[in-house]
Protein backbone atom coordinates (compact mmCIF):
# COMPACT_ATOMS: atom_id res chain seq x y z
CA UNK A 1 0.00 0.00 0.00
CA UNK A 2 1.20 3.74 -1.17
CA UNK A 3 1.56 5.87 1.59
CA UNK A 4 0.48 9.31 1.42
CA UNK A 5 2.12 12.37 3.36
CA UNK A 6 -1.33 13.13 4.63
CA UNK A 7 -1.85 10.23 6.25
CA UNK A 8 1.20 9.55 8.21
CA UNK A 9 1.18 13.28 9.04
CA UNK A 10 -1.68 12.32 10.50
CA UNK A 11 0.33 10.78 13.35
CA UNK A 12 1.59 14.06 14.33
CA UNK A 13 -1.86 14.52 16.25
CA UNK A 14 -0.47 12.36 18.97
CA UNK A 15 2.52 14.09 19.62
CA UNK A 16 3.16 13.37 23.11
CA UNK A 17 5.73 15.23 25.74
CA UNK A 18 6.75 17.83 22.63
CA UNK A 19 6.47 20.32 20.96
CA UNK A 20 3.24 21.20 18.22
CA UNK A 21 3.01 24.53 16.31
CA UNK A 22 -0.23 25.99 16.01
CA UNK A 23 -1.18 28.68 13.92
CA UNK A 24 -3.41 31.23 14.90
CA UNK A 25 -4.50 33.99 11.89
CA UNK A 26 -4.90 37.34 12.51
CA UNK A 27 -5.77 40.34 11.16
CA UNK A 28 -2.69 42.50 10.29
CA UNK A 29 -4.90 45.73 11.16
CA UNK A 30 -5.71 44.16 14.22
CA UNK A 31 -2.37 43.14 15.01
CA UNK A 32 -1.05 46.52 16.03
CA UNK A 33 2.36 46.28 14.69
CA UNK A 34 4.36 45.01 12.11
CA UNK A 35 3.41 41.93 10.31
CA UNK A 36 7.02 40.19 10.98
CA UNK A 37 6.69 41.28 14.51
CA UNK A 38 6.65 38.97 17.05
CA UNK A 39 4.46 39.52 19.69
CA UNK A 40 5.88 40.43 23.16
CA UNK A 41 6.48 38.00 25.50
CA UNK A 42 6.70 39.32 29.48
CA UNK A 43 9.61 38.31 31.15
CA UNK A 44 9.42 35.83 33.59
CA UNK A 45 12.13 34.61 36.22
CA UNK A 46 13.79 31.78 35.76
CA UNK A 47 13.54 29.08 38.71
CA UNK A 48 16.88 29.01 41.28
CA UNK A 49 17.47 25.94 40.68
CA UNK A 50 18.14 25.53 36.67
CA UNK A 51 17.69 27.85 33.82
CA UNK A 52 14.19 27.72 32.29
CA UNK A 53 13.77 25.61 29.05
CA UNK A 54 13.86 27.00 25.56
CA UNK A 55 10.94 27.05 23.33
CA UNK A 56 11.49 26.77 19.59
CA UNK A 57 11.83 30.14 17.94
CA UNK A 58 8.39 31.55 16.75
CA UNK A 59 7.31 31.26 13.16
CA UNK A 60 5.43 34.46 11.33
CA UNK A 61 4.16 34.74 7.67
CA UNK A 62 1.89 37.31 6.64
CA UNK A 63 0.10 37.76 3.79
CA UNK A 64 -3.27 39.02 2.09
CA UNK A 65 -3.76 40.47 5.42
CA UNK A 66 -3.59 38.03 7.46
CA UNK A 67 -0.49 37.09 9.64
CA UNK A 68 0.29 33.08 10.97
CA UNK A 69 1.77 33.16 14.06
CA UNK A 70 3.09 29.39 15.98
CA UNK A 71 2.18 28.55 19.45
CA UNK A 72 4.26 26.47 21.67
CA UNK A 73 1.96 23.97 23.48
CA UNK A 74 3.46 21.09 25.60
CA UNK A 75 0.87 17.86 25.86
CA UNK A 76 0.77 15.59 28.47
CA UNK A 77 2.90 11.96 28.16
CA UNK A 78 1.04 8.70 28.45
CA UNK A 79 2.11 5.27 27.96
CA UNK A 80 -1.36 3.97 27.95
CA UNK A 81 -1.36 1.04 25.57
CA UNK A 82 -4.67 -1.37 24.48
CA UNK A 83 -4.68 -4.28 26.70
CA UNK A 84 -4.33 -7.87 25.69
CA UNK A 85 -0.95 -8.77 24.89
CA UNK A 86 -0.27 -10.23 21.41
CA UNK A 87 -3.72 -10.47 20.35
CA UNK A 88 -4.02 -6.63 20.82
CA UNK A 89 -1.02 -5.36 18.61
CA UNK A 90 -3.28 -4.97 15.21
CA UNK A 91 -4.92 -1.96 17.22
CA UNK A 92 -1.98 -0.89 19.45
CA UNK A 93 0.04 -0.84 15.98
CA UNK A 94 -2.11 0.89 14.05
CA UNK A 95 -4.85 3.34 16.29
CA UNK A 96 -2.39 4.66 18.77
CA UNK A 97 -0.37 6.40 16.48
CA UNK A 98 -3.56 8.66 16.37
CA UNK A 99 -6.08 7.74 19.02
CA UNK A 100 -5.21 7.54 22.76
CA UNK A 101 -6.57 3.83 24.12
CA UNK A 102 -8.97 5.67 27.24
CA UNK A 103 -10.64 7.75 23.94
CA UNK A 104 -11.27 3.82 22.73
CA UNK A 105 -11.96 2.30 25.65
CA UNK A 106 -14.26 4.10 26.72
CA UNK A 107 -16.75 4.09 24.00
CA UNK A 108 -19.99 2.51 24.20
CA UNK A 109 -20.79 -1.05 22.97
CA UNK A 110 -21.37 -1.55 19.25
CA UNK A 111 -21.99 -4.33 16.70
CA UNK A 112 -19.72 -5.98 14.63
CA UNK A 113 -21.35 -4.15 11.60
CA UNK A 114 -20.68 -1.16 13.14
CA UNK A 115 -17.20 -1.40 14.80
CA UNK A 116 -15.96 -2.71 10.88
CA UNK A 117 -17.84 0.32 9.65
CA UNK A 118 -15.79 2.61 11.67
CA UNK A 119 -12.37 0.67 10.93
CA UNK A 120 -13.44 0.55 7.05
CA UNK A 121 -14.05 4.53 7.39
CA UNK A 122 -10.82 5.21 8.95
CA UNK A 123 -8.51 3.46 5.91
CA UNK A 124 -10.67 4.62 2.97
CA UNK A 125 -12.08 8.20 3.69
CA UNK A 126 -9.35 8.95 6.39
CA UNK A 127 -6.46 7.09 4.68
CA UNK A 128 -4.92 5.75 7.75
CA UNK A 129 -1.88 3.82 6.88
CA UNK A 130 -3.12 0.41 7.99
CA UNK A 131 -2.64 -2.74 6.08
CA UNK A 132 -6.30 -4.10 4.92
CA UNK A 133 -5.29 -7.58 6.47
CA UNK A 134 -4.83 -5.88 10.17
CA UNK A 135 -8.78 -4.96 9.49
CA UNK A 136 -10.64 -8.59 11.24
CA UNK A 137 -8.03 -8.56 14.05
CA UNK A 138 -9.16 -4.79 14.61
CA UNK A 139 -12.84 -5.33 14.36
CA UNK A 140 -12.35 -8.11 16.63
CA UNK A 141 -10.57 -6.97 19.05
CA UNK A 142 -13.19 -3.47 19.30
CA UNK A 143 -16.15 -6.00 19.44
CA UNK A 144 -15.23 -7.70 22.07
CA UNK A 145 -13.73 -4.91 24.36
CA UNK A 146 -15.86 -5.75 27.14
CA UNK A 147 -14.11 -9.43 27.70
CA UNK A 148 -10.71 -8.31 26.52
CA UNK A 149 -10.69 -5.62 29.36
CA UNK A 150 -11.81 -7.88 32.25
CA UNK A 151 -9.49 -10.84 31.04
CA UNK A 152 -6.42 -8.06 31.43
CA UNK A 153 -7.30 -6.48 34.81
CA UNK A 154 -4.93 -9.09 37.02
CA UNK A 155 -0.79 -9.06 36.17
CA UNK A 156 0.53 -6.47 35.19
CA UNK A 157 4.72 -6.47 34.39
CA UNK A 158 7.07 -7.16 36.86
CA UNK A 159 10.16 -4.72 36.04
CA UNK A 160 12.24 -6.13 39.22
CA UNK A 161 11.67 -9.77 37.31
CA UNK A 162 12.71 -7.77 34.02
CA UNK A 163 16.02 -7.20 36.10
CA UNK A 164 16.79 -10.36 37.13
CA UNK A 165 16.22 -11.99 33.61
CA UNK A 166 18.38 -9.18 31.92
CA UNK A 167 20.69 -10.11 34.71
CA UNK A 168 20.92 -14.12 34.52
CA UNK A 169 18.80 -15.26 31.52
CA UNK A 170 15.94 -17.60 31.87
CA UNK A 171 15.81 -21.27 33.28
CA UNK A 172 14.03 -22.16 29.53
CA UNK A 173 17.33 -21.32 28.21
CA UNK A 174 17.41 -17.62 27.37
CA UNK A 175 20.71 -15.83 28.09
CA UNK A 176 21.53 -12.47 29.78
CA UNK A 177 20.24 -9.71 27.87
CA UNK A 178 22.75 -7.84 29.50
CA UNK A 179 25.40 -9.95 27.58
CA UNK A 180 24.50 -7.71 24.79
CA UNK A 181 22.44 -4.48 25.83
CA UNK A 182 24.35 -4.08 28.77
CA UNK A 183 22.57 -3.94 32.23
CA UNK A 184 21.29 -0.22 31.86
CA UNK A 185 20.43 -0.81 28.15
CA UNK A 186 23.01 0.88 26.77
CA UNK A 187 24.79 -1.71 24.64
CA UNK A 188 28.68 -0.48 23.46
CA UNK A 189 29.88 1.62 21.40
CA UNK A 190 30.33 -0.47 18.38
CA UNK A 191 26.26 -0.06 17.42
CA UNK A 192 26.31 -3.80 16.99
CA UNK A 193 23.84 -4.12 19.63
CA UNK A 194 21.04 -1.37 19.65
CA UNK A 195 20.54 1.38 22.57
CA UNK A 196 17.50 -0.15 25.08
CA UNK A 197 17.50 2.04 27.59
CA UNK A 198 13.98 4.06 28.04
CA UNK A 199 12.65 2.84 24.60
CA UNK A 200 8.48 2.25 25.38
CA UNK A 201 7.51 -0.97 26.67
CA UNK A 202 5.01 -1.51 24.14
CA UNK A 203 7.70 -1.27 21.44
CA UNK A 204 10.12 -3.92 23.14
CA UNK A 205 7.55 -6.52 23.85
CA UNK A 206 5.95 -5.86 20.47
CA UNK A 207 9.74 -6.62 18.72
CA UNK A 208 10.15 -9.51 21.40
CA UNK A 209 7.34 -11.03 19.49
CA UNK A 210 8.02 -10.45 16.21
CA UNK A 211 11.49 -11.98 16.48
CA UNK A 212 9.70 -15.37 18.26
CA UNK A 213 7.32 -15.61 15.36
CA UNK A 214 9.71 -14.69 12.78
CA UNK A 215 8.00 -11.53 11.37
CA UNK A 216 11.47 -10.20 11.94
CA UNK A 217 14.19 -12.74 11.38
CA UNK A 218 17.19 -12.78 13.42
CA UNK A 219 19.50 -15.96 13.71
CA UNK A 220 20.67 -14.28 17.02
CA UNK A 221 16.99 -12.74 18.84
CA UNK A 222 14.81 -15.47 17.01
CA UNK A 223 15.97 -18.39 19.16
CA UNK A 224 15.92 -15.93 22.10
CA UNK A 225 12.84 -14.31 21.86
CA UNK A 226 10.94 -17.74 21.64
CA UNK A 227 12.83 -19.08 24.89
CA UNK A 228 10.78 -16.14 26.89
CA UNK A 229 7.11 -16.97 28.07
CA UNK A 230 5.01 -14.00 27.43
CA UNK A 231 5.40 -13.09 30.82
CA UNK A 232 8.97 -12.63 30.51
CA UNK A 233 8.60 -10.42 27.35
CA UNK A 234 6.49 -8.25 29.38
CA UNK A 235 9.14 -7.86 32.39
CA UNK A 236 12.10 -7.65 30.19
CA UNK A 237 10.09 -4.88 28.52
CA UNK A 238 9.21 -2.95 31.40
CA UNK A 239 12.38 -3.09 32.86
CA UNK A 240 14.34 -1.44 30.16
CA UNK A 241 11.52 1.06 29.56
CA UNK A 242 12.23 2.34 33.18
CA UNK A 243 15.42 2.63 33.01
CA UNK A 244 17.10 6.23 32.09
CA UNK A 245 20.64 5.57 31.26
CA UNK A 246 23.16 8.13 30.25
CA UNK A 247 24.31 8.28 26.29
CA UNK A 248 28.14 7.49 25.45
CA UNK A 249 30.46 10.35 24.29
CA UNK A 250 30.63 9.10 20.81
CA UNK A 251 33.56 10.35 18.19
CA UNK A 252 31.55 12.60 15.62
CA UNK A 253 30.35 11.97 12.56
CA UNK A 254 31.35 13.50 9.38
CA UNK A 255 30.11 16.93 9.59
CA UNK A 256 29.26 16.89 6.07
CA UNK A 257 27.44 13.76 6.78
CA UNK A 258 25.27 14.98 9.39
CA UNK A 259 24.29 17.91 7.44
CA UNK A 260 22.63 16.15 4.81
CA UNK A 261 21.20 13.53 7.43
CA UNK A 262 19.57 16.46 9.60
CA UNK A 263 18.11 17.57 5.47
CA UNK A 264 16.36 14.39 5.45
CA UNK A 265 14.86 13.56 8.95
CA UNK A 266 13.87 17.32 8.95
CA UNK A 267 12.34 17.56 5.30
CA UNK A 268 12.84 14.53 3.61
CA UNK A 269 13.35 14.64 -0.14
CA UNK A 270 11.30 14.03 -3.31
CA UNK A 271 8.57 11.28 -2.85
CA UNK A 272 9.64 10.63 0.19
CA UNK A 273 7.93 11.41 4.05
CA UNK A 274 10.97 13.37 6.71
CA UNK A 275 11.69 11.14 9.39
CA UNK A 276 10.40 13.53 11.93
CA UNK A 277 7.18 13.38 11.04
CA UNK A 278 6.87 10.17 12.47
CA UNK A 279 9.69 9.31 14.93
CA UNK A 280 9.25 12.96 16.51
CA UNK A 281 10.96 16.06 16.32
CA UNK A 282 15.12 14.93 16.28
CA UNK A 283 14.19 11.76 16.62
CA UNK A 284 12.70 11.92 19.70
CA UNK A 285 9.67 9.11 19.41
CA UNK A 286 5.97 8.58 19.08
CA UNK A 287 5.89 6.24 22.58
CA UNK A 288 4.27 3.67 22.90
CA UNK A 289 4.22 3.05 19.48
CA UNK A 290 7.13 4.60 17.26
CA UNK A 291 10.51 4.38 19.31
CA UNK A 292 13.03 7.23 19.31
CA UNK A 293 16.08 7.44 17.12
CA UNK A 294 17.76 10.10 18.77
CA UNK A 295 20.96 8.96 20.63
CA UNK A 296 20.58 5.56 19.08
CA UNK A 297 23.78 3.81 17.77
CA UNK A 298 24.40 4.91 13.51
CA UNK A 299 25.70 1.05 12.69
CA UNK A 300 22.38 0.26 14.00
CA UNK A 301 19.90 1.99 11.99
CA UNK A 302 22.06 1.69 8.99
CA UNK A 303 21.67 -1.99 9.66
CA UNK A 304 18.14 -1.95 10.18
CA UNK A 305 17.26 0.16 7.71
CA UNK A 306 18.62 -1.91 5.28
CA UNK A 307 16.93 -4.92 6.73
CA UNK A 308 14.19 -3.29 5.95
CA UNK A 309 15.11 -2.99 1.93
CA UNK A 310 16.39 -6.86 2.20
CA UNK A 311 12.92 -8.25 3.21
CA UNK A 312 13.94 -9.62 6.49
CA UNK A 313 11.97 -7.42 8.94
CA UNK A 314 8.21 -7.62 7.92
CA UNK A 315 6.44 -5.92 10.96
CA UNK A 316 6.04 -2.67 9.18
CA UNK A 317 5.16 -3.34 5.41
CA UNK A 318 3.11 -0.39 4.70
CA UNK A 319 5.35 2.03 6.05
CA UNK A 320 8.91 1.11 6.95
CA UNK A 321 9.68 -0.88 4.43
CA UNK A 322 8.53 1.48 1.64
CA UNK A 323 10.14 4.44 3.05
CA UNK A 324 13.30 2.13 3.31
CA UNK A 325 13.51 1.32 -0.45
CA UNK A 326 13.50 4.90 -1.27
CA UNK A 327 16.92 5.73 0.63
CA UNK A 328 20.39 4.99 -1.06
CA UNK A 329 23.25 3.95 0.75
CA UNK A 330 24.35 7.17 1.47
CA UNK A 331 21.52 8.20 2.58
CA UNK A 332 21.01 5.71 4.64
CA UNK A 333 24.32 6.98 6.18
CA UNK A 334 23.58 9.90 6.57
CA UNK A 335 20.39 9.57 8.57
CA UNK A 336 21.79 6.88 10.35
CA UNK A 337 24.91 9.63 11.18
CA UNK A 338 22.64 12.35 11.89
CA UNK A 339 20.45 10.74 14.70
CA UNK A 340 23.34 9.12 16.40
CA UNK A 341 24.78 12.86 17.39
CA UNK A 342 21.59 14.53 18.27
CA UNK A 343 21.51 14.41 21.70
CA UNK A 344 25.51 13.67 21.77
CA UNK A 345 26.65 14.99 25.57
CA UNK A 346 29.74 15.68 23.82
CA UNK A 347 27.63 18.76 22.07
CA UNK A 348 26.13 19.71 25.42
CA UNK A 349 30.12 20.12 27.01
CA UNK A 350 31.07 22.18 24.01
CA UNK A 351 28.19 24.93 24.52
Amino acid sequence: MAISADAIDRRRRRRRGCVILLAIAIRAAWAGQSALAAPPTPAQPAPAAEAPPVAPASTTIAGGGTTLRSVHINLPRSDSTFPGGAEADAINNNCLICHSAGMVLDQASLSRAAWQGEVEKMRNDFKAPFAAGDVPAMVDYLVNLKSVLAQSAGRQPDARHGAVIVAQGTTAGAPPCAQCHAFNGVSDASGAFPRLAGQSAHYLAGQLRDFASGVRASALMSPIARALSPDDVADVAAYFAGVNAPLLPLKAPDAALVKRGEELAKAGGPERLHCDNCHGPGGSGEPPVIPYLAGQYAHYVAFTLQMWQLGFRKNSPDAMEVIAKKLDDQEIAAVAAYYQQVNSPLKAAAK
